[in-house]
């Protein structure tokens, strides 16, 4: 991974300060750009998170492919499988706050860039990046970053954009408390078909009564609409082996010293940052 000149503390705390402002901390060359997809369509995944740590669940749902879609319908205009890649912190939080004994931003970051150049290593020809964003909604993150892309003087192709979730947030993108009041349809309207974007929720939880929660999601009024024209979709079977790892798991294993569990959760190379900065333990 390529990383940019500018200072990372300074930058992260520019960022934080800055509502509307984004940032690429890290990239591969020319991101998003790659050899094979210099002269076609673009669709960069974005994998938006609070990496407080990241885990394998964030490793395997980075770097997933783009899902089929999750309604018999089959959309005629479907963009590309992903060809590069965004891991996005967001400085600015609808509903999360920094907890003590969390990882500040900073220290974030630096394990995002763990993971991105983990995945460099492995996959050399892979576009990816890593950012930092100010802005609480999808829609703004949406229209943040695409304003950016045009700022590039490399990139004039038709770019998609696609923002992995889990279910926690993809019920707060249909919620009405997190739009101004009356405009959630248009704000959705906005992120899907004026910014191009698709939302992909990431299954979580392995029994019947998750599956349940999902079908009841996709199908309420104002949901199924974008199921249905492949906008929505769902990512994973129930089997892939994320379902039930979640950061809260790793910092309890960490305050509780298992760190064999800690291990197995995050990898070693985030293992071994965790414990140089000594995240989590108090």
């Amino acid at each position: 991974m390529a990383s940019t000149s500018f200072n990372l503390q300074e930058t992260v705390h520019r960022i934080s300060s800055t509502p509307g402002s984004f940032a690429i901390v890290s990239s591969t060359p020319n991101w998003p750009i790659t050899p094979k997809a210099s002269s076609s369509k673009l669709h960069i995944s974005v994998l938006d998170s609070s990496f407080n740590p990241p885990t394998i669940a964030h490793q395997q749902i980075a770097f997933s492919a783009f899902p089929p879609p999750s309604s018999s319908f089959t959309p005629s205009n479907d963009p590309p499988s992903y060809t590069s890649r965004l891991l996005l912190f967001s400085a600015r939080n609808v509903e999360k706050t920094l907890q003590s004994g969390d990882a500040n931003p900073q220290q974030r970051v630096e394990m995002m860039s763990i993971l991105s150049s983990l995945r460099s290593n492995t996959h050399p020809k892979e576009s990816i990046a890593v950012g930092l964003i100010n802005e609480p909604t999808f829609v703004g993150k949406a229209s943040i970053i695409r304003s950016y892309l045009s700022t590039l003087p490399y990139l004039d192709v038709e770019v998609n954009l696609s923002f992995l979730v889990g279910t926690d947030t993809l019920i707060r993108f249909f919620d009405p408390r997190f739009y101004p009041p009356n405009e959630m349809n248009q704000k959705i309207q906005e992120y899907f078909q004026d910014s191009n974007a698709y939302l992909i929720s990431a299954r979580r939880g392995i029994n019947e009564e998750d599956r349940a929660i999902e079908n009841e999601i996709l199908n309420r009024d104002g949901v199924r609409e974008w199921v249905d024209k492949g906008k929505l979709r769902l990512l994973g079977t129930g089997q892939e082996g994320w379902e039930e790892v979640s950061s809260t798991i790793v910092r309890k294993a960490v305050g509780g010293g298992d760190w064999e569990k800690v291990e197995k959760l995050v990898g070693k190379e985030v293992l071994d940052y965790i414990r140089k900065e000594g995240l989590y333990s108090t």
